[in-house]
C-alpha cells in the first residue's frame, strides 16, 4: 500500500514538474521574476493640467504641441488649433500607463540593432543601415525611434522616450508593448525596457465616417491640424485679376439669385457663357480645405507671384471674401523623354473676411402685426448667428495656407475658359452623320398627269315591269 502511495507521488511530481518546465519555457522574458522593476508604471503619473508642451519626432518629421491659455494649438505651424483635444488626452493616458516588463540589458552601440536611436542621429543610422545591406539585407529599415517628449511648469520633463519596435502586435499574443529608451520621469526606470502598453501612431479615428478629421502620422505637423476653416455659402459676385500678369484678361461673374446662373457683363453678340466653366462657381469654397499652414517667409519663397491672383467674392448674406493666391513653383521635369510631367502645383494664399449686414428687415406689405413680430424675431436670430460666423472666420485671415490644385483650379480661370463663341446652327450638323444625304444632280420638274376616271361604273337603266301576262 506504502508503495502505491509513494509511486503516486512520485509520478505526481514528475507530471507537476514537466508541467512547470513548459510553462516556464513558454512564459514570455518580460516576466522574469528576475526583475525588481517588473509591474511598475514606466513614469511618475501627471494629469494634462500638469502639462505645457508635446514633442514629437521621428526622422522625417517633428510636432510641437503647446497648450495656449485653455487650448492645445501646433506650435511649429503658426500657433494653429489643433483638430481633436481628445487625442492629446490619449496620448498623455497611454504614457502614464506604460508598464515595465523586462529591464534590456543594452548598451549605446547596441541601438542602432533595437531601433532606438534617436531622431537626430542620422549618421548613425545610415552607418547601420550600409552595414546591413553588406550583410545582404536587401532594405534595412531606419533604426531611429520615435521620440516623445512632455514637459511640465518650470521646464519639468515629465517623459523623454524613444520607442524602438514593438512586439505582441497579434491580439492572441497579449500583452503588446514597445522596446523603450526612456531617459526621464521615475530615476530607477530611466533605460533600456522592453514596456507593457499601446500608443496609436497616426492621429484620427480610421474607422469613423466623419471626413472633417485629419489623418496621418503622429510626428506629422499637418495630421494634428484643424479641419475647421472659411465656408463660402450664397454667392452673389466672383471677380478675379491678376496684379502681376498684364496679358490676363479680368473678370467679374454676378448672379441675380442664389439659384442663378453666373454671366459677366460686356459680352459681345457673337459670346455666351460657358456653363461648364462656371458650373463649379455655385459650390465654390461651400467647404475649402488647406493642406498646411505655412511661415510667411517660407511661403514667400514657394510661390510663383509671377502668376498671383486676387478674386473676391461677395454673397447674398452680405460677406466679402478677398483670396490672394499664386501656384508652388513647379519643379523641373525629369531628364529623358520618359520622364513624367510634373504634378500640378498646389496654391499658396491668405483669406481676408470681412461683412457688411442689412441693418434692418425689408417690411412686407400687408404683414400683420404678429406676422412682423415674428420676422422681426427671426431677422435678429439669423443676424446674430452671421455675426459669429463673421467672428469665427476672421480669425483664419492672419495666416498663409497652402492648398491643394484641386480646391483653387475651379477658381483660377481666364475670361476664354468661362465665356465662349456661340455656335451657329449650320454647325451644328454632322457631315458624316447617318442617314440621306441631298442629291446634287439636277431635278426635272414633274410631269403634268391628267385626272385619273373614275372607276365606278355608271348604273344601267332598268325598264319597268309589264302590266298583265306580258311576257
Amino acid at each position: 500500500m506504502k508503495n502505491t502511495r509513494l509511486l503516486f507521488l512520485i509520478g505526481v511530481t514528475a507530471i507537476s514538474t514537466i508541467m512547470a518546465t513548459v510553462m516556464l519555457l513558454n512564459t514570455p522574458e518580460r516576466f522574469s521574476p528576475n526583475n525588481e522593476q517588473i509591474g511598475e508604471y514606466l513614469v511618475k503619473s501627471f494629469s494634462e493640467d500638469d502639462v505645457e508642451e508635446i514633442r514629437i519626432k521621428d526622422s522625417e518629421n517633428e510636432v510641437v504641441l503647446r497648450k495656449k491659455e485653455a487650448d492645445w494649438v501646433v506650435a511649429n505651424r503658426q500657433d494653429y488649433p489643433i483638430d481633436n483635444p481628445k487625442e492629446v488626452q490619449q496620448l498623455l493616458k497611454s504614457l502614464v500607463q506604460f508598464k515595465i516588463g523586462l529591464e534590456v540589458r543594452a548598451k549605446e552601440e547596441h541601438y542602432s540593432q533595437i531601433g532606438l536611436l534617436s531622431p537626430e542621429d542620422k549618421e548613425q543610422a545610415e552607418a547601420y543601415q550600409e552595414e546591413r545591406k553588406e550583410a545582404g539585407d536587401d532594405n534595412p529599415g531606419d533604426p531611429r525611434g520615435l521620440q516623445i517628449s512632455v514637459t511640465g511648469k518650470d521646464e519639468n520633463k515629465l517623459v523623454d522616450v524613444i520607442l524602438g519596435e514593438e512586439f505582441g502586435e497579434v491580439a492572441s499574443r497579449a500583452p503588446r508593448g514597445f522596446v523603450v529608451r526612456s531617459s526621464a520621469g521615475r530615476p530607477e526606470a530611466q533605460g533600456i525596457w522592453k514596456a507593457l502598453g499601446t500608443l496609436n501612431r497616426s492621429t484620427g479615428d480610421a474607422e469613423s465616417k466623419n471626413t472633417d478629421k485629419r489623418r496621418g502620422q503622429l510626428s506629422s505637423p499637418v495630421s494634428w491640424l484643424s479641419y475647421k476653416f472659411i465656408e463660402v455659402k450664397k454667392i452673389k459676385s466672383i471677380s478675379l485679376s491678376a496684379p502681376n500678369d498684364k496679358e490676363f484678361k479680368g473678370w467679374t461673374a454676378t448672379r441675380a439669385d442664389e439659384n442663378g446662373d453666373f454671366s459677366i457683363g460686356g459680352l459681345k453678340e457673337d459670346e455666351e457663357m460657358d456653363t461648364a466653366g462656371t458650373g463649379p462657381f455655385k459650390s465654390l469654397f461651400d467647404k475649402l480645405r488647406f493642406e498646411d499652414v505655412l511661415d510667411p517667409e517660407e511661403a514667400e519663397q514657394k510661390q510663383d507671384t509671377s502668376k498671383s491672383r486676387k478674386s473676391v467674392i461677395t454673397t447674398f448674406d452680405g460677406f466679402t471674401y478677398t483670396f490672394e493666391f499664386a501656384p508652388v513653383k513647379e519643379e523641373k521635369a525629369g531628364d529623358g523623354d520618359d520622364a513624367p510631367p510634373p504634378p500640378s502645383s498646389n496654391y499658396i494664399g491668405t483669406v481676408k473676411v470681412e461683412a457688411n449686414f442689412l441693418k434692418e428687415r425689408a417690411k412686407k406689405e400687408g404683414e400683420t402685426p404678429e406676422d412682423a413680430e415674428n420676422a422681426e424675431k427671426l431677422f435678429k436670430a439669423n443676424q446674430e448667428n452671421l455675426e459669429y460666423k463673421l467672428e469665427l472666420e476672421q480669425v483664419f485671415s492672419t495666416r498663409v495656407y497652402e492648398f491643394a490644385n484641386f480646391a483653387i483650379s475651379s477658381l483660377d480661370k481666364g475670361r476664354d475658359e468661362i465665356v465662349k463663341k456661340k455656335e451657329k446652327p449650320e454647325e451644328n450638323a454632322d457631315p458624316n452623320a447617318a442617314g440621306p444625304k441631298p442629291s446634287t444632280t439636277a431635278v426635272s420638274p414633274p410631269v403634268a398627269i391628267p385626272p385619273r376616271p373614275s372607276a365606278t361604273t355608271p348604273p344601267i337603266p332598268v325598264p319597268p315591269p309589264k302590266e298583265g301576262n306580258e311576257q
